[in-house]
């Protein structure tokens, strides 16, 4: 394609670039208009996947997202001779010479793709399915399942480069290389790959433990060799490196099948400790989830500006702490009331000052006592 564009009083250097500024005009025009045509296809296809694909089915990841992206790929590869064209190569060539392994690479990344999200999906269906049946711990399942397919994308891509015509050992000399560079440059990347390793053979947590990481509480949804998920009790989902999750203090909530309640009441100073200390004993005494029961221990726990701490320690299923801690709160709260054990709260007396105040030229003068 040319414009025969007169270049008659142009100056000399503008004259002879035209050309060239010319035909790579076209070639970079064209390759927008390509691009853009592929993200249009690929637009379509998501349009329709995300109509025809279930509700109660997750679509990223799914078969018409991975057909989304494909598509894109094929029109990329199918339009790509146009700019080859008005660049002034011979097209037809390159595709005779380069075309095979450019569809086996892209054969290798397709099948690549596929495979390592049945692979994935596989395990962390079985990991499930044996969690539900047997109480299997799925926290490895998820971990390897995200682990095989990073490394069923790295070895597709190094097939899918020998397919393109990189030799073997220059492409394992680049691979070092660039491996190096990028280590380097994601060092913070790999301490987060190094700690899910660690999280993955040590499991301090698993998947649906309740936990404080990196200053943070809520249900553990997902581990990665990279992330770890949690799900807070608002219902806000938290993603946390796990450089940072394997370098704090980590708190597990529910390992253990059972937890101590502590709680604290305030009573008068008024009032008789012996009975408020037998209230708060039976009221735990009587709870039916309470655990342990000759392990209960109720005790003053100090005598505080205003009242007497009472202290009560149990034992609670681990699973239903935040229930049982509120039922106990409650009854303890009526028990008082019927028996006439108060709980004292903050009181602010006013006394009015009767003395004189004298007035002079600066202003009036402070009270005593007042400084």
């Amino acid at each position: 394609m040319k414009l025969n564009i007169d270049t008659t009083g142009w100056p000399p250097w503008a004259a002879a670039i035209e050309p060239f500024v010319e035909r790579w005009g076209f070639v970079l025009l064209s390759v927008i208009g390509i691009w853009f045509v592929a993200a249009l296809i690929r637009l379509a296809v998501l349009f329709v996947g995300k109509r025809l694909n279930p509700k109660n089915r997750e679509f990223e990841g799914s078969t018409w997202d991975l057909a989304a992206s494909v598509s894109r790929i094929f029109a990329l590869i199918i339009l790509s001779p146009i700019p080859l064209g008005l660049a002034g190569y011979d097209w037809e060539a390159i595709v005779e010479k380069r075309g095979p392994g450019a569809v086996a690479a892209v054969a290798i990344l397709i099948f690549a793709v596929i495979i390592a999200n049945s692979i994935a999906r596989s395990l962390r269906r079985f990991g499930r399915k044996a969690h539900q049946r047997a109480g299997t711990d799925d926290t490895l399942f998820a971990f390897a399942a995200s682990m095989f397919k990073y490394l069923i994308f790295a070895v597709a891509i190094v097939f899918a480069l020998t397919q393109l015509g990189f030799p073997t050992a220059s492409l394992a000399a680049l691979l070092g290389a660039a491996g190096l560079a990028i280590g380097l440059a994601l060092q913070d990347t790999l301490k987060a790959v190094a700690a899910g390793i660690m999280l993955a053979i040590f499991r301090p947590f698993r998947i649906g433990d309740y936990v404080n990481v990196a200053g943070l509480e809520g249900e553990v949804t997902d581990i990665t060799p990279f992330l770890t998920q949690v799900k807070q009790i608002d219902n806000k989902i938290v993603t946390v490196t796990n450089d940072k999750v394997w370098a704090d203090p980590l708190i597990n909530f529910t390992r253990l099948t059972r937890r101590r309640l502590d709680l604290y009441f305030d009573i008068s100073y008024d009032d008789n400790m012996d009975t408020a200390l037998a209230l708060v004993k039976g009221v735990a005494a009587d709870h039916p989830r309470i655990l342990a029961k000759d392990e209960i221990w109720v005790g003053i726990h100090a005598l505080a500006s205003s009242s007497v701490q009472v202290r009560l320690r149990a034992f609670v299923p681990t699973q239903e702490f935040i229930d049982i801690r509120g039922e106990i709160t409650k009854a303890v709260k009526e028990a008082f009331d019927a028996n006439g054990i108060t709980i004292p709260f903050p009181h602010q007396v006013n006394v009015p000052y009767k003395g004189k105040v004298d007035v002079g030229e600066s202003g009036p003068m402070s009270a005593p006592g007042d400084d």
